[in-house]
């Protein structure tokens, strides 16, 4: 499972170099867990070329480099073991191993798919913390037949469904459907996934993909330290914001690579962290910022994050309040990553989905919402070092006054759930 969680990190900034080339100056804010997810499940019904290059822009065709030499119940050389939390929760329980379920699908989509019933299961399991749902699901024009292997495949491993609907002769009626299952996936926060003229006669296959995420600070921000304070958008543009500030102790490190501060802000508990991602003032911040992009992967990411490079000390914190809301239509992003042919009615074979050869996807879109305050954080769209006492005479500042990169992980699974840029709050 540890290999998917790299391919997604790993996928995570690949999706945000490609969003944000057009525009390095826009907020941006995306979940590329439940992206992979999504497109995992279409991977599953993938066969030929469509399959090759979804493994290849998600980086699933380098599970086998990654794998480690611990048991691994996903592996053909282990299925002994029942998973049977992966099942979906209310669901009667199947007494068939969950990797030998991987193992009757296709080989390598029923690997990714068994890493991802693994996966979504860890993150499911605490409810009680913080709130994440993740709202993945495949809505099918009804003329098309769907393969009862499939069908099971996305329940078992997915947590979701695959509906029929009449697009043919009810577009607007199927929009309203989808519109309103998302909506209530995501606590009211996404209204109108799909827009009037983003479903009609001619959709056969729509992805749906939201996520809703709220959790509390382990430390709340007094709502009275709040303060009016400039944010510096450019070398020659300010603006208001409300910035909230606090002193505590935090987890912290400076990145000499890229000069800039990384900072941990843990939620109720510590099994979910915001991370934020600060390039040192100067006259033109967005330079410093452009160059941190630049620079970061997975593996630098995993080695700032750690605890050999962050240390707990006595911070003063100042953050800013912000919302951000967006909508990516994912279609014509993926193709330049690399994945087209699902998209091509001629050459996209979706054949483990419907024996129909005309079967292809007519849309992927991603909205995202997030609202980050003195309580916590909600968000839709979706390991702690051991340090010595320390004298808390010397505190370090932390000023997010300027733009910074932030990402919300799952500590136990290393797991990116969103990840997003602030340049105007």
């Amino acid at each position: 499972m540890d290999s998917l969680v790299t391919a997604n990190t790993k996928f995570c900034f690949d999706l945000f170099q490609e969003i944000s080339k057009d525009d390095r100056h826009k907020n941006i804010f995306f979940s590329p867990l439940s992206l992979s997810a999504a497109l995992g499940m279409v991977r599953l019904g993938a066969r030929s070329d469509s399959a090759h290059q979804i493994d290849e822009v998600l980086h699933f065709n380098e599970f086998s480099q990654n794998e480690s030499k611990e048991p691994d119940p996903c592996l053909k050389s282990n299925k002994q073991k029942v998973l049977a939390d992966s099942s979906l929760e209310g669901q009667k329980k199947t007494t068939e191993p969950l990797d030998q379920q991987a193992g009757s699908l296709n080989n390598e989509s029923g690997l990714v798919s068994c890493y991802f019933g693994q996966l979504l299961s860890k993150l499911d399991r605490i409810k009680t913390d913080y709130t994440l749902s993740i709202a993945n699901r495949l809505y099918g024009e009804q003329e098309f037949p769907i393969c009862q292997e499939y069908l099971d495949g996305v329940i078992q491993f997915y947590h979701t469904t695959i509906e029929s609907v009449d697009f043919q002769k009810n577009p607007e009626k199927s929009r309203q459907e989808i519109n309103f299952w998302v909506e209530c996936q995501s606590q009211g926060k996404i209204k109108e996934l799909f827009s009037k003229d983003a479903i009609n006669a001619e959709t056969v296959l729509v992805l749906v993909n939201a996520v809703y995420f709220k959790a509390k600070w382990e430390t709340y921000f007094d709502h009275e330290n709040t303060v009016d304070a400039p944010f510096c958008l450019n070398a020659n543009e300010n603006k208001r914001v409300k910035m909230m500030t606090q002193k505590g102790l935090y987890r912290i490190g400076f990145i000499e690579e890229v000069k800039a501060q990384i900072l941990e802000m843990r939620y109720t508990k510590g099994k979910l962290s915001m991370f934020v991602l600060l390039p040192s003032h100067s006259k033109d911040n967005l330079k410093g910022l452009e160059e941190l992009e630049r620079k970061i992967t997975c593996e630098k990411m995993v080695a700032w994050s750690s605890s050999e490079n962050m240390s707990e000390e006595s911070v003063v914190l100042s953050f800013p309040r912000f919302t951000l809301e967006d909508s990516y239509d994912l279609n014509s992003i993926l193709q330049d990553m690399g994945i087209t042919d699902i998209f091509d009615e001629t050459r996209a074979d979706l054949t483990g989905i419907s024996p129909s050869p005309n079967l292809y996807l007519s849309k992927i879109i991603h909205k995202t919402f997030v609202e980050v305050d003195e309580n916590g954080t909600q968000a839709a769209a979706a390991t702690g070092a051991v340090v010595s006492e320390r004298s808390l005479r010397s505190w370090v500042e932390f000023n997010a006054n300027h733009p910074f990169l932030f990402f919300i992980r799952h500590n136990k699974t290393q797991t990116i759930l969103f990840y997003g840029r602030v340049c105007s709050p």
